[in-house]
């Protein structure tokens, strides 16, 4: 009786509306990670670090994450390198081609070369830095089962203060200064 109800009521609004379908099965998402046991944990350090001794004051999961850690940052280097050394060859390439076309056309400044070539060694320089980011977080999770992110990367934000008081902290921050380079003045420092 509901059901009748409720698709009078939908249809009388909606012309379109032809009952209720059956939705096609979807893809599962891809950012769903499985989390890993002990065992299997202990299976890929074992297989790729053999096996980790204990020390004094320190466990064999406390060894192994250090180990891993070790391993990580050295893949992660390895990446980061490999892949600027290939960002780089491919940027030039593009700024040289892009130089000579526009030679035949007119000529061009050296300030807009070199701004060229660094806008694309920055760009190669971004894309290796993630993708060494990727890798060292995604052995870490390999080998701990704990996902960490590489202490190279820098994620900073401005902070609440500056953003919620913008010029007027400025101003304030540069008046003390301002004071301070007075006292020091007038005390003979």
């Amino acid at each position: 009786m509901k059901k009748f109800i409720l698709k009078k009521i939908i249809t009388g609004v909606s012309k379109k509306f032809k009952g209720v379908q059956k939705l096609p099965a979807q893809q599962t998402p891809t950012r769903f990670t499985s989390v890993m046991s002990d065992a299997t944990v202990r299976a890929n350090q074992r297989k790729v670090l053999g096996d980790v001794p204990e020390f004094m004051g320190l466990s064999s999961r406390a060894t192994g994450t250090l180990a891993a850690e070790s391993l990580a940052l050295r893949t992660s280097n390895k990446k980061f390198f490999s892949s600027l050394k290939t960002g780089l060859k491919r940027s030039r390439a593009r700024t040289a081609t892009g130089i000579k076309t526009r030679r035949l056309t007119a000529p061009i400044s050296k300030p807009a070369v070199f701004k060229a070539k660094s806008k694309g060694a920055m760009k190669a320089y971004t894309e290796a830095n993630l993708k060494s980011e990727k890798v060292f977080s995604s052995t870490m999770d390999r080998f701990t089962g704990i996902t960490k992110l590489s202490p190279f990367s820098m994620k900073t934000t401005p902070s609440k203060t500056s953003l919620r008081f913008g010029t007027k902290l400025r101003r304030e921050g540069q008046r003390i200064i301002d004071q301070n380079k007075r006292i020091k003045r007038e005390w003979g420092f």
